[in-house]
């Protein structure tokens, strides 16, 4: 079942658009709609390595759960190994989100998965989260549709657990790929630099490393000007002549 997904994962290796094709393989497998990949280190707010969130007028939602209410997610929380999950096993003790900093961005609803909702996030929607140990972190990838009568086949969910291992090592690998020698960047511009290289936006970098982003534009100036590269396309061909 899972055969088609491999190939196509492996052969973006190392391209800008590594997260999309891999989330978009697996999106479409399940046959859900929406898709996001998340990044989390030890510290700090996650990173948004690709969403598709766009196309449901839900770009709020994204912005509001990394910077706010990661911090409540409940399969974060009890998720203790790799694998894949179903939002609906669950669902958040309302008690958890009265009361506290990220109470103003949740909506607490029955009719949610999570027993909540994120401020700005679509409505009414099966998910399910596949957790990397990946990267030196957690890389999340999450899959959303409007709920329905017949959920996901269970029979799917554990053939997508067979790839915990190859996708693993897959983001690994590419994140060894683009990876630049340092020798002239200094470790802020290092880290900015190497969120550039997996995808992240400037908004995205600012909200990770909790700067701004006119801070992220000025990072980026820098290291172009050191790296002697005058676009993110240049910027990725160094990183591919560096191998």
């Amino acid at each position: 079942m899972t055969q088609a997904i491999l190939p196509r994962v492996i052969g973006a290796i190392g391209a800008k658009n590594f997260a999309a094709v891999t989330a978009g393989a697996l999106c479409e497998f399940l046959r859900f709609d929406l898709t996001a990949v998340f990044f989390y280190c030890r510290t700090g707010i996650p990173a948004v390595l690709f969403e598709n969130f766009t196309a449901a007028q839900a770009s709020r939602g994204i912005e509001n759960y990394i910077r706010f209410t990661h911090r409540i997610n409940p399969m974060l929380a009890r998720t203790s190994s790799t694998g894949v999950y179903r939002a609906r096993d669950f669902a958040l003790d309302p008690a958890d989100a009265r009361g506290k900093a990220v109470a103003s961005h949740v909506v607490l609803s029955a009719d949610e998965e999570l027993g909540f909702r994120t401020v700005g996030w679509p409505q009414r929607q099966e998910e399910i989260c596949f957790y990397l140990d990946a990267c030196a972190g957690l890389v999340e990838l999450g899959f959303y549709r409007n709920r329905v009568r017949s959920v996901a086949p269970a029979q799917k969910i554990r053939a997508l657990q067979t790839l915990s291992a190859p996708l693993a090592a897959a983001f690994d690998r590419h994140a060894a790929l683009i990876s630049l020698p340092a020798a002239t960047l200094s470790p802020r511009e290092r880290e900015v630099c190497d969120l550039l290289l997996l995808g992240c936006s400037s908004a995205a970098i600012a909200s990770r490393l909790d700067i701004s982003r006119y801070t992220v534009k000025d990072h980026r100036k820098r290291i172009f000007r050191k790296l002697q590269v005058g676009s993110l396309a240049e910027l990725f061909a160094l990183r591919s002549g560096s191998h």
